[in-house]
């Protein structure tokens, strides 16, 4: 243990050959990356809660919001017909069915929009049922699909943990629900409960993860080293406590005096979350080490 820690692991870079053994450190995703899968829960909870409570403005603006996570990741992949590889492996990858999905959702989103919007009898019923229970699916799906991407690299073992989909999942799910707080309008009193619950799992699911990372592998101590000496403070300062402890208890405040919510808190408190959610994203990616191959 305390010869791991004191090896420094050794950054790979592009086009660069390395034939010595040691711990080395991806840099392939970052913090372009890590915005990436941000936007993506933010922009997928942010539609459905909109969504379920008629309010299509905000539903639209979850919409934009995975927009811009789709130019992220047409900016990820160097060149936009490469998009047309990476939605030809659907069966095969999860950051395939995602770029077949999430435009699917777009698509629909902004159709049902329309039409809700206009006061259609096109969607009402059994086919807002549908609809919801549609969109609700692939909320499900847009939330877990972050950590299923980062899941699906064996070799590095911080990332190659059964958790990393469910910790990604509720940090989506966390920071959407905190900026549907922003809608102008009051909310249902019993809506703010949603913020302090969602967060806490969050917490807790972030808490174990790293509790048990370090039994994953070698790499994995490595990168929890490294987020201790080299990320203490992106990590640990603003993404637990600043985005991720202080809103929940703003969240919880306005969960027992509903009266008392303020709009600079409430702009505070998304900010905060939405800050807390890429920093931890990121740190997560940025020291994710590949095991040692002997």
């Amino acid at each position: 243990m305390n010869k791991i820690s004191q090896q420094e692991p050794k950054l790979i870079r592009q086009g660069s050959v390395d034939f010595s053994v040691g711990y080395k450190v991806q840099t392939t995703w970052k913090f372009q990356e890590a915005l990436m899968f941000t936007l993506e829960g933010l922009g997928a909870t942010m539609f459905f809660v909109s969504f379920l409570f008629g309010q299509l403005n905000g539903a639209l603006l979850g919409l934009v919001i995975l927009m811009a996570s789709g130019a992220l990741l047409l900016v990820h992949l160097g060149n936009p017909r490469n998009m047309i590889y990476v939605m030809a492996n659907f069966r095969h990858s999860w950051m395939s069915r995602g770029a077949v999905l999430i435009p699917v959702f777009i698509v629909l989103g902004l159709i049902s929009v329309a039409l809700l919007g206009s006061n259609s009898a096109v969607i009402g019923g059994m086919a807002n049922t549908v609809l919801t229970v549609f969109f609700l699916l692939l909320s499900i799906f847009i939330l877990f699909k972050s950590g299923l991407v980062m899941h699906s690299f064996p070799a590095i073992s911080l990332w190659n943990s059964s958790l990393l989909p469910i910790l990604f999942a509720f940090n989506g799910l966390a920071s959407g629900a905190v900026l549907f707080t922003l809608y102008p309008g009051r909310l249902p009193p019993d809506f703010y409960w949603v913020l302090p619950t969602v967060i806490g799992l969050f917490l807790i699911s972030l808490m174990f993860y790293l509790s048990t990372s370090g039994r994953a592998g070698l790499g994995a101590v490595v990168s929890l080293n490294l987020i201790s000496k080299s990320c203490f403070t992106s990590f640990y300062v603003v993404g637990i406590f600043a985005g991720t402890v202080m809103p929940m208890i703003i969240g919880l405040h306005f969960a027992m005096w509903p009266t008392q919510t303020t709009m600079p808190f409430i702009f505070l408190m998304t900010v905060a979350r939405v800050v807390g959610d890429v920093a931890i994203r990121n740190v997560i990616l940025k020291v994710g080490v590949y095991d040692k191959v002997l």
